[in-house]
């Protein structure tokens, strides 16, 4: 993989463009792609940690209630 692609995978896990991220070309590829992987388990650690809050909240919803407010809450 070339540093090129390297900064577009790092753009697509940012959901954004490599232009809005062209400052960090001055990284090597390796530090593209660890920086990356960085980011990827950060954004799914705070995934776990919302559903874990949304789940222990609902735990104080009633529970006829408990399904339509799942479903307000998560979309």
């Amino acid at each position: 993989m070339s540093q090129q692609l390297a900064l577009e995978k790092l753009a697509a896990t940012l959901k954004t463009s490599a232009n809005q991220i062209e400052g960090l070309n001055r990284l090597s590829e390796a530090q593209l792609n660890t920086l990356n992987q960085y980011i990827e388990q950060a954004q799914l650690k705070q995934r776990e940690t919302l559903n874990n809050a949304i789940e222990e909240g609902l735990s104080y919803v009633p529970a006829l209630l408990r399904g339509a407010v799942k479903a307000i809450v998560r979309g």
